[in-house]
């Protein structure tokens, strides 16, 4: 028997403690232990330019294959203990009808990282879709092919945390590897799966010009399309001691990556709200308006600009 998990690079031995300190090889498609089921705005995920000012079903779970020092939700992505925990069971048929309920268009795994329980999400979407409910990951991205490709024909948008560019952050920081992170997002942006980018900016670490340029310039050679959300950072669970993300360095951000040629930049965690917008490449004319998470779409119903008719690079439906 092949004790070998291979749903994430780190092929953790099932038999042994996990990175993510979970079995996912060994789940059932039809038990979801959740640690959070709750209704966000689609803004929050965040996701700019799909289904704008909707509402999704957020599902949590337990664990995360990155270790990253700064992580947010640390309390139930590396618990010391995961059976202390607060975990709920549903059926995937249960999920989706709490959607239905709740009258959300789409399904969002998210809060810790999902695709350590692909089964979950596969089994899950396959009933969403017979109600036209979406599915979204917010994922960090650090995938096996094998699970890219059992995935990919069930998700619809997904949001990829994006942590650096280089390998020597992602080792030293998440203990993980870059180039795997990069090869999903370019998997799922080939495979016509709806993708945004997240980069949160630690100072010190990756908030120096020239890693922000060659991570703009990475996102450039995928699509100039593609939004990209600078984030602010706050001192999180072992990064006590690091400062609060400047405003110099989320403008620094911002205007490079429109100079460098990305059409949609946004910021995260901070900022007045009209650098929230999005605008009508053709014409500036305002599309989306947010203030706060308080959205509004100035969108014709096919999908065009209102002001010249250029059709829009946001999805409605």
């Amino acid at each position: 028997m092949n004790n070998t998990c291979n749903i994430c690079p780190n092929h953790c031995n099932i038999n042994k403690n996990t990175i993510c300190g979970q079995k996912p090889t060994l789940d059932s498609e039809n038990i979801i232990y959740t640690s959070t089921v709750a209704v966000d705005p689609i803004e929050k995920k965040p996701l700019y330019h799909y289904l704008p000012g909707s509402k999704t079903l957020s599902v949590g779970s337990v664990g995360c294959n990155l270790g990253c020092l700064n992580c947010q939700n640390h309390s139930i992505a590396q618990p010391v203990d995961a059976s202390n925990v607060f975990q709920q069971k549903y059926s995937p048929s249960d999920i989706v009808g709490q959607a239905k309920y709740k009258k959300t268009p789409s399904i969002s795994w998210t809060y810790n990282e999902p695709t350590i329980h692909p089964k979950w999400i596969i089994k899950t979407s396959q009933i969403a879709k017979q109600s036209n409910i979406k599915t979204i990951l917010v994922t960090n991205g650090y995938n096996s092919q094998e699970t890219l490709d059992s995935l990919v024909d069930y998700v619809d948008a997904v949001n990829v945390d994006l942590k650096s560019i280089s390998d020597d952050f992602y080792r030293e920081v998440c203990k993980g590897s870059v180039d795997d992170v990069l090869n999903a997002i370019e998997f799922y942006y080939s495979n016509g799966v709806h993708v945004e980018i997240t980069n949160l900016l630690i100072p010190g670490y990756n908030d120096d010009l020239n890693s922000i340029r060659n991570l703009i310039k990475y996102v450039k050679g995928v699509s100039t399309y593609i939004p990209l959300h600078f984030t602010r950072f706050y001192p999180q669970f072992k990064m006590q001691d690091v400062e609060i993300t400047p405003d110099k360095t989320i403008d620094k951000a911002l205007d490079l990556a429109k100079y460098l040629g990305l059409k949609y930049v946004y910021p995260g965690n901070t900022y007045p709200s009209y650098k929230d917008n999005t605008y009508c490449r053709n014409c500036r004319h305002l599309l989306v308006q947010r203030e706060g998470y308080n959205v509004k779409v100035n969108i014709s119903q096919q999908n065009a600009c209102n002001n010249c008719n250029h059709k829009t690079d946001v999805i409605l439906e």
